[in-house]
């Protein structure tokens, strides 16, 4: 019999998945699942623990916390596995965000409104044992942040101009959760912001201007309820490319909006393509993000690269 291990995030949620733990694990072993239990103790330990745990032929690791701990074990388990298929994920979202489960909703049951994922949901898809493969994002850059190499994995989606200097200040809200601290983090970060100058290539392509926000998605939302790849699919080897102009702080207002319902995709102020590869390099210091984290603070070329049915996913 395989090997399963819980990677626990007692902080996540402002402190949720403390509050729920118990619930969840009554809940699994009533339904049958035989596991060890491991807590992350401070930001960055689960990417160690997944890594260990995959070394120690633990074949499926479950996230219990938001899209951050789910970045963190997908990292561990790909280092484990040098890029390779890297064993089964399970995810039970008790986050602030949870946009990567987001992605498969209906099937999950997760309205697009930015309220948090039921823990349930999770645990039913577990204990159903079904499996979809899906596809993991490499990327390389200058500047990592402290805590952070130079290669970073991503599930979900990664961004860099104004959504990912909005991310740095999400948790500045701690009484919030979901899209409203998300939201508030954007007002945050429309009181002083400067447009980056970038040149991105792409697999047909080559874009020269400058540029708000640049997205490389492998799901379709991000932020707790932006939907800004709203026809990215985990698994068809492409990346959703967004990329807006350079705008002011009008411009950024007006656009919200459409990327909340996914209609941005029609704003002539917005390219939105698909590649399998994406270059980005800028004069400017980028901050980037992926999965509700922030690896690269200060990168002035980041090279982006798909990695074809890297994961199965219990979904």
């Amino acid at each position: 019999m395989s090997k399963t291990l819980v990677i626990l995030n007692p902080l996540s949620g402002h402190g949720n998945g403390e509050k729920v733990w118990r619930q969840i694990e009554i809940a699994l072993r009533e339904g049958g699942l035989a596991f060890d239990l491991a807590q992350t103790t401070a930001p960055r330990t689960a990417v160690k623990i997944a890594e260990d745990a995959k070394r120690s032929d633990y074949e499926t690791l479950i996230s219990v916390g938001g899209d951050g701990t789910v970045n963190e074990i997908v990292n561990g388990m790909l280092r484990a596995s040098n890029g390779g298929p890297s064993g089964s994920l399970g995810i039970i979202s008790v986050g602030s965000g949870n946009d990567f489960v987001k992605s498969f909703a209906p099937q999950l049951g997760v309205v697009p409104t930015g309220k948090r994922a039921d823990w349930r949901i999770g645990v039913q898809q577990i204990l159903a044992g079904k499996t979809r493969t899906v596809d993991v994002g490499r990327i390389g850059a200058d500047h990592p942040a402290p805590h952070f190499a130079a290669t970073h994995y991503f599930v979900n989606c990664l961004d860099t101009g104004f959504g990912a200097n909005a991310a740095m200040h999400a948790h500045d809200f701690r009484f919030l959760q979901g899209l409203p601290m998300y939201l508030a983090a954007v007002f945050k970060t429309l009181v002083k912001y400067a447009v980056p100058r970038v040149k991105v290539e792409l697999d047909n392509t080559r874009v020269e201007q400058p540029s708000t926000m640049i997205a490389v998605a492998n799901g379709r939302c991000i932020g707790g309820g932006f939907w800004v790849a709203p026809n990215a699919l985990h698994d068809d080897g492409l990346f959703d490319v967004m990329i807006a102009e350079g705008l002011g702080r009008i411009g950024i207002l007006s656009l919200l909006p459409k990327v909340m319902q996914g209609t941005h995709v029609f704003d002539p102020r917005v390219k939105y393509v698909k590649s399998s590869r994406v270059v980005i390099e800028s004069p400017d210091p980028l901050v980037i993000e992926s999965d509700g984290e922030i690896p690269f603070i200060g990168a002035r070329r980041a090279e982006i690269e798909i990695l074809p049915r890297r994961l199965r996913v219990l979904m």
